[in-house]
């Protein structure tokens, strides 16, 4: 599959369009040069129909440490290398793996190499800080003429998602924290229990699904989906900016400019679309579930007064309330094995 790069701004982008699959995936840095998420990852073995979408974000927190510096004399953080090796490895594991997938595997995998040639500090307890730490959300796919299955894989609080043209976007992996209510997460912000990291264990969280064609598979970083005012707020973004673009290359650039413009983080996201015959059928596919989101959700959250702290409240929660019972709905079913 030839997927072209397109660099933007502060943005790398790539996209790739045929007859039944699109493959899409956008990467933002904050801070230029020093973007702690890394590449977004889309794989796809054509024979066998299976394929891998991931995103990996760096903890900048329990990974400001450095960790040494680039021949330019640049300032690299354990969280910045961490990303990027923890994608290489996945993505090593999938390739070589593939017949005999487990999240076991995986994490073994990662483990057994992550902290290779890196000088180890000496352990704080009961410190934040962690050896290499780095989240990660992906969807191990099979597709065929039947329908599409996934193995959701994941460890922190990036998410693996579903949005299908009536149900919308369904979340498909939990939080590695002490709250799953997501409105909840969008207001506290609560510290992960669970990361990949170097220095101490961790467990890759799995769950499995499946969905008839069309629809779409989506992973993305905190960046996209922790800044916006309410969870349903998430989805009209990527509905508005899709059902405004002329084809995928000006879906994944105006999606770039809506997430530089409200998040405070890096934000990458990787996504693939099934199913529709071309680019005009995966747009018109969601014209009315957007319609939709904008009379409940929109509308009402725009027509709160800006210095309304209470009214605010009121329309978030009676949004949420109204948006999860969708959105929530492949969750009592999508993880096992959560420590």
């Amino acid at each position: 599959m030839d997927v072209e790069a397109g660099p933007r701004g502060q943005a790398r982008l790539w996209h790739h369009v045929e007859p039944g699959l699109t493959a899409a995936a956008i990467w933002t840095e904050r801070s230029t040069g020093r973007g702690e998420d890394a590449d977004p990852l889309v794989v796809l073995h054509r024979p066998s129909g299976m394929g891998l979408l991931g995103v990996f974000d760096g903890v900048g927190g329990a990974g400001r440490a450095v960790a040494g510096r680039t021949p330019g004399d640049v300032e690299r953080t354990q969280a910045w290398i961490a990303s990027r090796r923890v994608r290489g490895l996945v993505e090593e594991w999938f390739v070589s793996e593939r017949s005999v997938a487990s999240a076991e595997g995986l994490a073994a995998h990662v483990a057994a190499r992550l902290g290779e040639g890196v000088p180890r500090r000496g352990r704080v307890r009961g410190s934040i800080h962690r050896e290499l730490p780095s989240t990660f959300a992906g969807l191990a796919f099979d597709v065929d003429s039947s329908g599409l299955r996934w193995e959701a894989l994941w460890a922190g609080d990036s998410r693996c998602y579903v949005i299908e043209t009536g149900a919308g976007l369904q979340q498909l992996s939990r939080d590695d924290c002490d709250i799953d209510d997501a409105l909840v997460q969008l207001v506290q912000d609560p510290p992960m229990t669970n990361v990949i990291c170097a220095d101490r264990p961790f467990t890759i969280n799995t769950g499995p699904g499946s969905a008839q064609l069309p629809c779409i598979l989506l992973c993305a970083t905190d960046g996209f989906f922790g800044y916006v005012d309410t969870p349903a707020r998430f989805e009209l973004v990527l509905l508005e900016t899709l059902l405004s673009s002329q084809d995928c290359l000006h879906w994944m650039g105006q999606l770039a400019e809506r997430v530089c413009s409200y998040t405070g983080d890096d934000a990458s996201l990787a996504l693939t679309a099934f199913g529709f015959t071309d680019f005009a059928s995966l747009r018109a596919s969601f014209r009315e579930r957007l319609e939709h989101l904008r009379v409940a959700h929109a509308v009402p959250m725009d027509g709160v007064p800006p210095a309304d702290r209470q009214a605010l409240v009121v329309a978030r929660e009676r949004s949420w309330e109204a948006y999860r019972v969708s959105y929530e709905r492949r969750l009592a079913t999508a993880f096992r094995d959560r420590p």
